[in-house]
């Protein structure tokens, strides 16, 4: 259902592309993530979740780190 465009502000994934486009992150976590709020943030139409890819990359830039002793954010611990 990528619904998609050159704007990544209009740009949307379902949580199984977006759990395809992350490594080792299946589906089931993106809706833990929703419940918890730890995850990056989505839209709902309806029953319908969907991802803003500008959303997307706004989350996955604060998952950077510089090195192992960084603490792990809250969405990435297990």
């Amino acid at each position: 259902m990528q619904v998609r465009s050159d704007d990544p502000e209009h740009t949307f994934l379902t949580p199984q592309e977006l759990a395809d486009l992350l490594p080792g992150v299946p589906l089931s976590r993106l809706g833990s993530w929703r419940r918890t709020g730890d995850g990056p943030n989505f839209v709902k139409f309806g029953r319908t979740v969907v991802y803003k890819l500008s959303d997307i990359e706004v989350w996955m830039a604060a998952q950077t780190h510089r090195s192992t002793g960084d603490t792990l954010p809250k969405a990435l611990r297990r």
